[in-house]
């Protein structure tokens, strides 16, 4: 293992300004372009920005209109409406305030579908407002789940493409709740969207589902076929039982030592309050990298854990992170490797991590790895800056 010189300073808290605070002390307009402004909030703090993707809208039929008939005025329900303006082919969703009971489902290959000065209120208890199934989709929507519906949007479809969307308010008392979910190896792009307030509250077992938050979620069945990108996405209070802002998944259900190649790039991102953990990976061939994590709530989560943790993973890189003080568990940036298999590929370097002084912390944190690269992090803690164990390679 090669280890450079880790810059260690006294530990003292940092104070975080807050760019997020018209978020957290304002109500959002009940009307919204999804695009300009998730596109404009998600940015903050993002290293790149990223070009958007190109909708082509066709002349497509009105929602509004005859046979269709929604009426977008918030009170009635249009999700038989919306559903079949979608099945003939419904594209842009514009001017008003939709409001669903049942979840809506976007078939077919090469769709598209944005919300335009409109948004959807997905008012039915654990629903998921919007499927998208089908290759190669382009979804930028607002969606709010009025704190009864459990998720924003689920994809099952390869190479997607979710951008300059805004999802908010999704809670569960009986199962997981996700802002937006993609199951797929093909490959998928999340990028630029807003996505605040999801809340899985849990029955106090750890692990079982029920609990679990989720910002973002990325899984696949088997190792991935294509590349992935979660990329300045702005992440706010995916708090309850179990909240992770952003998770990624990749187990064949034969194996996890280690998990399944990801092929996933999660950069860039600005991420505000987490009950668990800023960034989960259980995923072989990702890459963290620029990510800003903040914290500001005054009161510790009931099951915090590792702010960045990566668990039986390989070749994943931790680079350019910077990780404000927080009252999550006393480790930073964790890689555990299982018990007797040493984990490959490793390299966690140009952290910049802070933490109170009043917290005893573990900057880093490595166990059951071969030869990893620990090299110019920044690391102020009232604690330990790197603490290895059954890691090799040390006095290389």
């Amino acid at each position: 293992m090669r280890i450079n010189p880790v810059k260690q300073s006294a530990a003292g808290l940092v104070a975080i300004g807050i760019v997020a605070a018209a978020l957290c002390g304002a109500g959002n307009p009940s009307v919204l372009n999804a695009g300009a402004s998730a596109q404009a909030l998600s940015r903050v703090g993002a290293a790149n920005e990223f070009a958007s993707t190109s909708i082509t809208v066709s002349a497509v039929s009105n929602a509004k209109a005859a046979p269709y008939n929604a009426k977008g005025d918030g009170v009635t329900d249009d999700s038989a409406a919306l559903q079949a303006w979608l099945n003939a082919g419904g594209t842009r969703l514009a001017d008003g305030t939709y409001r669903i009971t049942k979840g809506l489902i976007l078939n077919g290959d090469n769709r598209r579908f944005q919300t335009e000065n409109a948004k959807i209120v997905a008012d039915g208890t654990n629903i998921t407002a919007l499927t998208v199934t089908g290759r190669n989709a382009i979804v930028s929507a607002y969606i709010d789940g009025k704190n009864k519906a459990s998720d924003g949007v689920k994809v099952t479809g390869p190479g997607a493409v979710l951008e300059n969307g805004w999802y908010e308010n999704f809670r569960s008392t009986t199962q997981s709740a996700r802002g937006i979910e993609a199951r797929t190896t093909g490959g998928i792009t999340i990028r630029n969207n807003v996505i605040r307030n999801v809340v899985s509250v849990g029955d106090t077992t750890l692990g079982n589902g029920d609990g679990a938050s989720r910002g973002i979620v990325l899984s696949g069945p088997a190792a991935a076929t294509a590349a992935s990108v979660i990329s300045a996405n702005l992440i706010q209070n995916i708090t309850g039982e179990e909240g992770d802002a952003i998770q990624v998944l990749f187990f064949d259900g034969k194996t996890s030592t280690p998990f399944s190649s990801g092929r996933v790039a999660v950069s860039d991102n600005t991420i505000w309050n987490v009950s668990r953990r800023f960034i989960k990976i259980q995923a072989s061939d990702v890459t963290v990298q620029r990510n800003k994590l903040n914290f500001y709530l005054t009161t510790s989560p009931t099951n915090p854990a590792t702010s960045i943790d990566v668990i039986h993973s390989e070749n994943v890189k931790v680079i350019g992170n910077e990780v404000n003080p927080n009252l999550l568990g006393p480790v930073v940036i964790a890689v555990r490797g299982p018990m007797g298999v040493p984990l490959r590929g490793i390299e966690v370097s140009s952290n910049i991590i802070r933490q109170a002084a009043t917290k005893k912390s573990i900057g880093i944190y490595l166990t059951w790895t071969t030869d990893p690269i620990i090299q110019e992090n920044l690391i102020s803690v009232n604690g330990t800056a790197v603490q290895m164990s059954y890691t090799t390679g040390a006095l290389r």
